[in-house]
Formats: structure tokens, C-alpha cells, sequence
């Protein structure tokens, strides 16, 4: 019998009892032989669930299986209903639902198509355009569970920015249906993007009560991604009280625990997989993983290099985990590193063929389009204490920005960048392919990444060449290795022009510091320390940067300082085994626990307030601090760093020197005890200097962020230029 009637039946049947899985599958072989790919994979998604819940084994699968169990994912003209593609599936939808009326599915991404881009019209019936109103009641009469064609209008339209039509789609529903699950996170997600934390956190409440441990893993996910880390360990806790010995649970809650340090916690949970699956190939790499966790950089190096090795994907993410890495060991010269940063990307370059060559006017003062890449446009993350204020600023007239977001996580940060930017791509469900075309779609001439090898990466799109000219800035504090993104954003200090073979990248030099401290919270001074009170040195720093160079240094200044105490605060700081391994290190050096002050994590306001505990912020080497080093100095407290042989451990010197500070940057380990003797020299004078140090900051190029984005846009302009005129530079040194 055809598929067009047999699916009606199909559809009917499911209404009538929609946990059956042989009338999915059923449906997935019908789709399979009418050629819809997209309604295919959702049917046989729902097979392949239903079967594995049920026990049944998994013969006879509908070939091939699909790659995904959701309409969300099947086809890229479902996630951006705008690219050329979707009129092409408008028409063939229209004409399979002329011979087919009773296909929900149609019907429900036809809804989608009319609702995500009105203007699509059938160009062979343009009379029949679908009204959206006019779909979703189709589909709303034939869905096989009650609210489903709602809850996929709303998270479709959560997928596209649309926070608030995503809660006009699901606050109704969630109110008829209470017990709809997902359909209450989606809602969650939605109130959160529009800043409304306390009915988002009703909503994920709600969702909680879910009787289904797979939910309740996805649920924890999402949750833990807007920084719900405790409220996600009780959903995961939840989940394994249900089913205790789901394994699935079990590695799920190692891996919160792992992320959030509570290592001992985390270390429990993976042997306790292992006891039951000793072949279980998730955990061994979060137990390989644990010494980097407590602060042994290079130990880290040398697990991820294994379980890459191991692997034997030469394009795995795992090859930017160990350039990553790299960057913390102190046993690497910077040569050594650069060239591990060129042998871990040249297979992925050498995978990604480039398309034909651009067609973008070569006119060198035409107003530019800017395509930025980045996932971290949210208050979680550094990268958005830096970017936002600078998108904000841009001059519209001259560059029309485009942010290609490839994060999950939204909060109200996210919005103000939404808003500053003249266009706004949820790119983190599109493939790398899919998200080069959409770039080259948009005729983006200059393309910057905001990420480098850190988690939200997307440089295989780089390396596909989606931009006739491709940066690096910001995200990254080093070369990516990669030949085909043509700048890295610098300054003088971080990449002097005696650097560049160290850079894969040519290097664009800004006048003053890379970074620009322009803080969007208001942090008051700390009153001065009382004379009496101990001399306090600090660092807020990742433990993974307190390398042992960096250890047998900081020990020597307690040494030269016998009445100093060592302040140390990180997330890892605490779990008992991360604090019994520090104690340990500086004991090894002649220092007693009594002069240590080790702390864990504390919410931002807070932790800058506990500034006023710390008389001099100590930088580490070789991985210098980024954010900490300019939040210590905002907050009135002078910091010494070590001037090192890369950009990574050069930051605090381009800090410092933008400062006006160059005294407090040390050349080698005997100057920085020199600077730490002087700077306490008069202690009284340090502890009142500390509204002078801010009213230095405020007036400094470090945080003026006028200048800051005029040479930036300055900066932009000569790159671009320099691509007109094919003078191939690989230098654009600073212009005052």
C-alpha cells in the first residue's frame, strides 16, 4: 500500500495509544519510502525509545538509523526556516499534505515553516500559503499526544531567540498540562532568557517531579549550564533513586560532581560504575582527568594526550583539550607549545576543503560585515565581561554585526548582546557544514573567533575558510595554530613583532592592552587594612595555573617575608584532597599549613569583596591570570607579575603596562621577590593606596573604553585594507 495511505492510519493509531512502538516504527519505514528524511528520523526516534524502555531487542532497525530522534535536529531548514532550503521543503510539505491530510507530522513542520518565516510561499500555489494559525490547528487535531504540536512550537522558537513567543506557545500549555515535563524545562529556559529567574526556577521545579530517570539526566543538564549546579546534583540524586542502578545516572552524576570539584564525590561515583561496568569507556577519562582537577597541570597534559592517543581521531575535540592544557605545564618552552598548537590542528585543516572562492567587494571603506563566533555571551564567562561593552559600542554605520551563538547558555547578558548585534544565529545546533554555508550566506567579510581551542569552539568552520578574512581575539590567549584564520588580535606586549613565529596567525597589534576592563557591576572599595593587621598575599587564580615553578617562587617570597600569610581561593579549594595536596606542595618547600589560607568558591560580589583581605595579588607563570589580575587591581590591590616567553604569560605585563605600572613586572624569578620586598617595604602607605590604584586604573588605557574601541574598529578597518590591496603582511604593528 502507499505510504500516503498507510500513514493516515498509522497516525490514528498512535492517538489511540502512543506508547505503542510498533506503529513508529511502521511509520519510520513508510517515511523512509516516501523520501522524508526529517519525518523519518522522528518516527524512528520514537521506535528506537519506546523499544529500548520496553527491553525489546533492536533488530530489523529501520536502515539506516537516523542521527537524531527529534524534528529539532533532522534538517538544518527546521532550526533556520530562512535559508534556501526551506522553500524548497514549503513546496514538497504542501504537496505531500495534498495527497497525504492526515499527516501530523507535515502539518506540524509546515506550522513551523509558516510561523518561523511568514514569507515562505509555495511558488507553484502561491495562493495556498500556509498561515500559521492555520497549521497549527491542522496539527494540533491530529498530534498523537495532547500539547505536543505546542511544545514544539515553543522550543522551536526558543531555538530561533524567541524567548518570549516561546512562552506564549508554552505557559498556556503548561498550564492545561502540568504533568508535560519537558515541555515545563522549555519553559524554564525561555523565562531565564528573558530574565524572569523566579518563574524559570518554578518551572524546572515542576519539571523535576518527572518519573523518568532519562528526563531527569537532560533536565540536570540544562540547569547546570545557567549555573544551578546544586539544584542539578538533587535532580541526578532523584533520577538515581528511581532507577539505582542505571548507569547512565551514575555517570551523569560523577561528571556534575567532577565539574564542580567536589572530586572525592566525584571519584566515588566512577569506581562505583567500574565495579559494575568495567568496560564502561566514560569514567576512566574523568578518573585519568582528577589529578588535573586538584591542580597537577602537567599530570593533565599527560591524561588528555593519552585518551587522545587512545581514541585515535586526529579531529576529536580532545586535540584542543590538550592545547589547552599545554598551557598550564612549565616544563614546555613556548616554542614547544606553538608547535604542539600547529601538529594537533593540521589533520583538521587538512579534512576541511574550503569552497570556492569569495565574491565580497574589494572595496577597502565600505561599511564591513563582522561575523563573531562565540558562545559566551553570557555573565558566567570572561569573554563576556570583555566583548559585550565592545559590541556595544561598534559604530553601526560601519560594521554590521552578526553573532553566530554556539552556547546553550542565555541569561540577561545574552539579551544585551542580542540586542547590540544587527543580527542574531542560534548556531549551536547546526554543523560545522551547515554553519560555514549559513556564514557564506551572509557575505560576512570579517570572521572572529571569540573562543580558540576553549569548550564552545567552532574552529573547524575556520578551517573550512567561511570569511575571505578570519580572526582570533579575546578568547584565547594564544595562537590557535591554525593557517587559515589570518589575524590574531594582540598588542605589543602579548605579541610583539618578534614573536610571529610563534603565531600560525599574523599578528594585529592594538595600541594599549588586548583587554579592557570596563566592569557592568559596581564593586566598592574595601575599606584600608588596619596597620596592625598580617601581611596577606593572594591569588584567586584556577589552581591549575599554580605550576611548580609557580609554587617554589610564591614559597620563597613567604620565605623573604616571614610575617606574610598566603591567601589561595579557587573552586577546586574545596574538596579535603585538593587541600591536603597544597598543604603538601608548600610543606615541600619549608612553608607550615598555618601560613596558608585556602578557600573555596564564593559568588562574584562577595569574592571581590574579599579583596580587602589581600594586601598584594601574586600572578602565576607560566598560565598568567586574565580577569583576576584586573578584578585585583579594581579593587585597589597591587599585583606583581612575571613578564614570560608567549602571550599566555605575558598578560599581566600587558595589563601593567597599560597601567602605567611597568615596575610591578618582574623578568625572572629574583626581580619578582625583589618587587614583593619592595611593595611591603610601607606596608601602612600600600594599604591607603588602594583608591589612588583604581583612580589610576579608571584613568588608564586598561579601562578606557572609548579609546579601547576606537583603536579596535581602527584596527579592523587596516585588516581589511590590507585584504583589498593583496599585500600580504603578516604584521600590523601598533599606531598610537
Amino acid at each position: 500500500m502507499p505510504p500516503a495511505q498507510v500513514i493516515p492510519g498509522l497516525w490514528a493509531s498512535l492517538r489511540t495509544d502512543p506508547l505503542a512502538s510498533a506503529p513508529w516504527r511502521c511509520l519510520a519505514e513508510a517515511y523512509d519510502t516516501a523520501g522524508l528524511a526529517p519525518h523519518r528520523a522522528y518516527a524512528a526516534g520514537q521506535w528506537r525509545r519506546l523499544a529500548a524502555d520496553a527491553g525489546e531487542p533492536r533488530t530489523a532497525s529501520p536502515a539506516p538509523d537516523p542521527p537524531s530522534p527529534s524534528p529539532a535536529q533532522a534538517d538544518s531548514w527546521l532550526q533556520h526556516p530562512q535559508i534556501p532550503e526551506a522553500q524548497l521543503w514549503a513546496e514538497r510539505l504542501q504537496d505531500w499534505r495534498s495527497s497525504c491530510p492526515g499527516d501530523w507530522l507535515s502539518w506540524l513542520y509546515g506550522s513551523r515553516l509558516a510561523d518561523g518565516c511568514p514569507t515562505l510561499t509555495p511558488a507553484t500555489s502561491p495562493r495556498e500559503a500556509l498561515l500559521p494559525a492555520q497549521a497549527l490547528a491542522r496539527a494540533e487535531a491530529l498530534e498523537p499526544i495532547p500539547g505536543e504540536s505546542r511544545h514544539w512550537l515553543g522550543l522551536w522558537r526558543l531555538q530561533d531567540g524567541d524567548a518570549r513567543g516561546a512562552v506564549e506557545a508554552l505557559a498556556p500549555l503548561v498550564n492545561r498540562q502540568p504533568q508535560r515535563h519537558s515541555s515545563q524545562l522549555q519553559l524554564g529556559l525561555a523565562l531565564l532568557r528573558l530574565g524572569n529567574r523566579a518563574a524559570a526556577e518554578v518551572a524546572f521545579s515542576r519539571a523535576s517531579a518527572s518519573p523518568n530517570p532519562g528526563f531527569l539526566r537532560l533536565l540536570a543538564q540544562r540547569v547546570f549550564e545557567h549555573n544551578y549546579w546544586q539544584e542539578a546534583i538533587a535532580v541526578l540524586e532523584r533520577a538515581r533513586s528511581l532507577a539505582p542502578g542505571d548507569l547512565a545516572t551514575l555517570v551523569a552524576l560523577a561528571r556534575l560532581h567532577w565539574e564542580v570539584y567536589q572530586l572525592s564525590e566525584a571519584e566515588i561515583l566512577c569506581r562505583q560504575v567500574l565495579a559494575i561496568d568495567p568496560a564502561n569507556h566514560e569514567v576512566p577519562y574523568l578518573l585519568n582527568a582528577l589529578p588535573g582537577r586538584r591542580g597537577d597541570a602537567r599530570a593533565h597534559l599527560a591524561a588528555v594526550e593519552a585518551h587522545y592517543g587512545a581514541l585515535g581521531d586526529p579531529g576529536s575535540r580532545l586535540a584542543s583539550s590538550i592545547a589547552m592544557a599545554s598551557l598550564y605545564v612549565d616544563d614546555r618552552s613556548p616554542e614547544q607549545v606553538a608547535a604542539l598548537h600547529r601538529r594537533l590542528v593540521a589533520p583538521i585543516e587538512a579534512a576541511c576543503r574550503p569552497a570556492a572562492a569569495f565574491t565580497n567587494s574589494l572595496d577597502p571603506d565600505r561599511p564591513l560585515r563582522v561575523g563573531l563566533v562565540s558562545g559566551d555571551f553570557h555573565r558566567q564567562h570572561p569573554v563576556n565581561l570583555f566583548m559585550l561593552p565592545l559590541l556595544e559600542s561598534l559604530d553601526r554605520h560601519a560594521f554590521a554585526v552578526s553573532v553566530y551563538h554556539t552556547g546553550s547558555m542565555h541569561d540577561e547578558d545574552t539579551a544585551r548582546a542580542q540586542t547590540a548585534a544587527q543580527q542574531w544565529i542560534e548556531a549551536g545546533r547546526l554543523d560545522d557544514p551547515a554553519l560555514n554555508q549559513r556564514i557564506r550566506a551572509d557575505e560576512i567579510d570579517l570572521l572572529i573567533d571569540l573562543a580558540g581551542h576553549t569548550a564552545s569552539h567552532r574552529l573547524c568552520v575556520f578551517a573550512l575558510r567561511s570569511a575571505p578574512v578570519q580572526l582570533t581575539f579575546l578568547g584565547y590567549p594564544h595562537s590557535t595554530g591554525l593557517e587559515r584564520i589570518d589575524w590574531l588580535i594582540g598588542d605589543p606586549v602579548v605579541s610583539p613583532a618578534e614573536h610571529g613565529p610563534l603565531f600560525s596567525e599574523g599578528i594585529a597589534q592594538l595600541p594599549a592592552s588586548v583587554f579592557c576592563w570596563s566592569p557592568v557591576d559596581d564593586y566598592p572599595l574595601p575599606p584600608a587594612r588596619p596597620a596592625e593587621a598580617p601581611l596577606v598575599l593572594g591569588s584567586f587564580n584556577n589552581i591549575l595555573k599554580l605550576s611548580p615553578r609557580t609554587i617554589a617562587l610564591w614559597a620563597a617570597i613567604l620565605r623573604d617575608l616571614p610575617q606574610a600569610r598566603l591567601l589561595l581561593k579557587a573552586p577546586s579549594l574545596s574538596d579535603a584532597s585538593v587541600l591536603a595536596r597544597f598543604t603538601g606542595l608548600f610543606a615541600a618547600e619549608g612553608i607550615g599549613a598555618e601560613r596558608l589560607i585556602l578557600e573555596g568558591p564564593e559568588e562574584l560580589g562577595a569574592m571581590m569583596r574579599r579583596y580587602g583581605e589581600v594586601d598584594i595579588a601574586l600572578d602565576p607563570t607560566p598560565y598568567n591570570g586574565g580577569t583576576t589580575t584586573l578584578q585585583a587591581l579594581w579593587m585597589g590591590v597591587p599585583v606583581i607579575a612575571l613578564r614570560g616567553g608567549n602571550f599566555v604569560g605575558r598578560m599581566g605585563a600587558s595589563f601593567l603596562t597599560s597601567l602605567g605600572q611597568p615596575n610591578w613586572i618582574a623578568d625572572d624569578d629574583a626581580g619578582y621577590r625583589a618587587i614583593a620586598r619592595q611593595l611591603t617595604a610601607d606596608l601602612p602607605g600600600l594599604r591607603q593606596g588602594r583608591a589612588a590604584l583604581r583612580e589610576r586604573m579608571a584613568r588608564s588605557g586598561l579601562a578606557d573604553l572609548d579609546r579601547y574601541s576606537a583603536a579596535v574598529q581602527a584596527l579592523l578597518r587596516r585588516v581589511w585594507r590590507a585584504h583589498c590591496n593583496g599585500s600580504g603582511e603578516r604584521l600590523l604593528a601598533a599606531e598610537p
